[in-house]
Parts: C-alpha cells; structure tokens; sequence
C-alpha cells in the first residue's frame, strides 16, 4: 500500500480504539484528571479526522480521478487498502470502501472485465449492506430506495450464473453464488427471501456447479444459506408461504439446530431460531417455548461478551419482553413478569460492564436491537431509563451534547413563558396546570428531556464514531438525515417517551414547510409544535456557533431563505438581551457537568 494509506488506517485504528466515556477513570486519579483526560482524547480525535480529510483529498481522490490510466500496481493497493477498511466486524471506515469499489466498478465496465465487474458489483454490495445498517429498522421511501439499489448489485453479479462454467478461474464464480444469496439480505418481502435462499440451496447442491468450481467451500455456503433461510421463521405465522416454502424454513432450522445439537457448548445463537420455529409451526405450545428461552437466558454467563454472549444476554432478553407484549396472557402471569425484570437487568449488568476493548458491530447490532424492539412493560424498568443510561455509556459525546441542548431549550423556554405563560398551553402536559410556579418548572424539566432526545435517531444509528473519522460523504449524509424518522418511530411507541417523538421528528424541519423533509413531520398536526420550533432553532443555533461567535452574530448571518426555517414568533424572542445572554453562557461552557455524569456511572 502507499504510506498515504497506511497513514489512514493507522488513523482509523487510533480512532475505534478510542472511546471518550467508556473507560472505567483509574482509582487515584479523580475526576479531574479522568476530564483533563478525555478533552486531550476529544482533541486528538480532532486532528485525527482533520488528517484523514487531508488524506483523502491529497492523495485518495486524486488517484480515483485518474484511475483510467492507474496501473495493476495502483489498483492492487487501491483494493489493499479498501480490505483494511472493512473487515466485516469492526468496520473501520465503510463510506471510503465503498468509495474505492464504486470507483474500481466504473473502470471494470469501461474496460469490459467481467470477471473484475462481478467481484466489484459483491465487494460493493457488501459495502452498501454495512453502510444501510445506519438506517436498520427505519421505513420510509429513501430507505427502500437504498434497499433496491443495494439489491441490484447483487442481482447483476448473480445473473453471470447463466455463465458460469465460462467464467475464468473459480474466485468469480463464488462471488456469483454469493451475490445469489445476499440477495435476500436487502428484500423485506419474506417470500422472496425464502424463494430466494431455496433457490441458492438447489444450486449448491447441484453436482454440475460443483464440478465446475470443486474448490469453492459448498458445505461453508451451505450453512450460511441454511443460517440465512432460519431468519425467515417469522414467516411462518403468514398464509402466504406455499407448503415448499414452509418445509424449506422447517429444514433450515432444523439443519442449523443439528449442528449445534450434541456440542459440549452449543450457541443459542442458533438454538433459539429451532425451538421459534417449533413453536411457530404449532409443535410445542407457548409455555414450553418460553421455558426454554428462559433456560437460553439463564445459560449464558452474565460476562460473556462475544456473538452467543451478546445473543443470550442482550438479544434474548429483547426476544423475552417481545413474546410478552404479543400475548396479553403471558403478561398476567407473575412468574413470567418477573423473569423478565431478571433478564433486563441481565442485560444492563452486561452492557455497562461491556469491555471497551470489544466494541464492534456485533454490539452496535444489539444496541439498535434494544432501542428498535425494547417492550415498556409496567412496572419494570422503561425505556426511557434504559436508553438514557446506554446513551451515556455508548454516546458520550451525543449524550454531553444532547444534555447541553436540553439546558438551552429550558432557558428559551423559561424566558418565553415568563413573557407569555399560556404560549405552552398547546402541549397537554401543561394545560391543566394551574400554579404558574409549577407550570414553569414541569417546563423546564419538559424542555430538558426533549433536548436529551431531540437526536436520539443518532444514537440509534451508532454514528458518533463515523462522524469523528473524517468529514461525511453525501450517501452518509444522506442517511443520516434520517435519523429524525427513526427517532421519531421508537420514541412514539413507548409511554415514558412518547411526548418526545415530534421533537426527534421535526427539530430540522422548515416552519413553512418550504422544503421535503423525509420525517413526515406535519407541523400543524403536532400538539407538542411550539415546543419543536424551539429546538429547531436552539439545534441550528448550536450548529452554527463556533469559536467566538454569537447568538447576536450568528442570527445576523441568517439569510431570508433560512429565516423561514423558523418560527416568527420564537425567532422574536431572541430580541431578549437576557436570554441571549444565558445563552451565549451555556453555549460557551463544555458541558463540564454532564462529563462528572459519566464520570459517576463508570465508577
């Protein structure tokens, strides 16, 4: 490689090897030192990005735009490098993988080389399925568009199976049967996944493709399509599945449990895929299926933190609360309530005491898991204290900025109520509140919470440490703007956090509604709008506050156009010398006391 890219990638490595708020502080140092500490880390993470940038438009940009004349020697670093980039586990830098294989693609079809343009339309497949993994769980028209473009590549490798034994050497065959079945990866319609990977299974064991490529590892991709196919047992509650269909889900389960079956330590990552579908196929009844999720959770140790530990403790326990709120009965029983009070706490002990040194995709999979499908039961711990506590833990910098934007939207919020008490009365909370000291207070707290998730999107998205990398291409942005319809869809369905969710939803929506916003956000539908365009405005405020700028100077540098982003009447009270003042204090503070929050939940 050149020294260009192994500078990038000793940058990346420093930088997923550097987590601000997840070392435990040492004993004797104290807070102070453990602070001091982390702003010297928050300002190497800085420089850091800062070289990467330099990096890729120096030398990484250039070389792409003159990759028609590039030689082998160019090209094989170019693919060296983008290796190192993305290794499937700890996804040092996707966007910069996906970047080069695009690239490569391109030139692979100007010069004709099928062979080159099946393994660029995998490798980039394969990039663009990590890089949606931003966007897991959030439906809406941008994701099912990148959802398709995603499908395509595959589909167009795999389609060169019309052309198989013509294919040179056996390395771009197997990227055709991959390509085939990572179809499936990108498709919600579980019929045609299960069409799909009963397709990919019949080609497997066709001897004639084996005797073509005898060297390609047909058990290993055996397996993984029979892993692949048991994810589909869901599907088996629906009527639309043919009797082959069925039975082809039925032997995948049964081919992934047989593997496991016997082993002196057998994974529940695949134990539990058998025992749903026995129960989905109406095999063994709901009680004895919960028994024996209940006996997967208790088997796997607490401080077990690869795939089966992080299955057992923190997916399970999900699965758990998941059964519960799809049968009411379960819920009346005390027992089961109870287990899973158990398995909650199960998997918060793992998740605080996950070591920093271990964080990787798998994690970052079960943190979206908990945030996408967590059941609120009564009672029990909410979702509200369990994603306040992850966000900490995870998100530190998210978190100090979230609870920097809460303080400003409660001294915005205090200053306009002072002026006009009933100006909040829109929001159901308040409204029947009579004693205007007690109004204002439950405001200030309102305004404090709506601030903490105001970005939760984000953090469901796992996008602090892309965003300390390097700047975001515009396929990241893109996604990442999508965070307000995410936020929106877990935060609204949870009564601790629901009078949140049009806060997340429209914080950088247009007051006017002058531009498309993908979050669906219908500002004169939201009971909670006035309180939205407060953090439309403080958000962009805190955007666009650097260095020694202030309120006075950044809303001068307000054109017309984004004037109407905003709420005429919030925008007035900013004429408030006062506020401005409280202001520019908070702004210009470095959230010092969210940092001693951290600081006391690590210790």
């Amino acid at each position: 490689m050149q020294p260009y890219q192994e500078q990038y990638i000793q940058n990346v490595k420093e930088i997923a090897g550097i987590w601000q708020f997840t070392v435990s502080p040492s004993a004797g140092g104290g807070f102070e030192s453990w602070y001091d500490g982390r702003i010297r880390i928050r300002d190497r993470m800085k420089e850091l990005a800062a070289e990467n940038a330099s990096l890729l438009v120096d030398y990484l940009y250039p070389t792409l735009d003159s990759l028609y004349e590039a030689d082998a020697g160019v090209l094989g670093d170019l693919e060296a490098f983008a290796d190192c980039l993305m290794d499937w586990r700890t996804n040092l830098d996707c966007g910069v993988y996906v970047t080069i294989h695009d690239a490569l693609l391109s030139l692979c079809r100007t010069r004709k080389d099928r062979e080159g343009m099946i393994r660029e339309l995998y490798k980039l497949g394969m990039g663009f399925y990590y890089l949606n993994r931003i966007v897991t769980g959030v439906e809406c028209r941008e994701t099912d568009a990148f959802r398709f473009f995603n499908e395509m590549l595959f589909t167009e490798a795999s389609s060169y199976l019309s052309y198989f034994n013509t294919l040179d050497g056996e390395t771009a065959r197997g990227y055709v049967i991959r390509s085939l079945a990572n179809i499936t990866l990108c498709t919600q319609d579980r019929k045609k996944r299960v069409d799909i990977s009963m397709r990919t299974l019949e080609i497997l064991r066709d001897e004639k493709f084996r005797q073509d490529a005898p060297g390609l590892p047909w058990e290993a991709f055996i397996r993984k399509t029979h892993q692949q196919m048991s994810t589909n047992r869901s599907a088996l509650r629906t009527t639309d599945l043919t009797k082959e269909e069925i039975a082809a889900v039925l032997d995948s389960c049964y081919e992934v449990f047989r593997q496991e079956d016997g082993n002196a330590d057998p994974s529940v990552r695949w134990l539990w895929p058998y025992y749903d579908m026995e129960y989905n196929c109406g095999y063994v009844p709901l009680n004895e299926t919960v028994d024996r999720l209940e006996r997967l959770i208790l088997s796997t140790p607490e401080d077990r933190y690869d795939m089966a530990g992080l299955y057992g403790n923190v997916e399970l326990a999900i699965e758990y609360g998941m059964i519960l709120e799809r049968n009411p009965d379960l819920q009346k029983d005390e027992h089961r309530v109870d287990f899973l009070e158990k398995a909650y706490q199960k998997m918060m002990n793992t998740l605080k005491s996950f070591p920093p040194e271990r964080f990787d995709d798998l994690l970052a999979y079960s943190l979206v898991k908990v945030c996408s499908d967590f059941y609120e039961a009564d009672g029990l711990i909410t979702y509200r204290e369990v994603t306040k506590l992850l966000m900490a833990r995870f998100a530190g910098g998210l978190y100090v900025h979230a609870r920097i934007m809460g303080d400003l939207m409660a001294a915005f919020c205090r200053s306009i109520f002072r002026q006009d008490p009933v100006f909040f009365d829109d929001i159901p909370l308040f409204a029947g509140i009579s004693d205007p000291h007690e109004k204002e207070e439950e405001l200030v707290k309102f305004a404090q919470d709506c601030g903490l998730y105001h970005d939760f999107g984000l953090f469901q998205m796992n996008v602090e440490r892309l965003k300390q990398t390097r700047p975001l291409f515009e396929g990241e942005d893109r996604r990442i703007r999508l965070h307000t319809v995410s936020g929106y869809d877990v935060l609204q369905r949870r009564k601790s956090t629901e009078a949140f969710a049009d806060v997340a939803r429209g914080h950088h929506s247009s007051y006017t509604e002058s531009e498309e916003d993908p979050s669906g956000y219908v500002r004169i539908r939201s009971p909670y709008r006035k309180i939205t365009d407060v953090a439309a405005l403080t958000e962009w405020l805190a955007e666009h506050l650097e260095g020694p700028a202030s309120v006075e100077k950044s809303l001068l540098a307000l054109s017309k156009m984004e004037r109407n982003r905003f709420s005429p009447p919030v925008l007035s009270y900013l004429e408030d010398a006062d506020l401005r003042k409280e202001l520019n204090g908070i702004f210009s503070g470095d959230g010092k006391e969210y940092y001693r929050e951290i600081y006391a939940q690590l210790m």
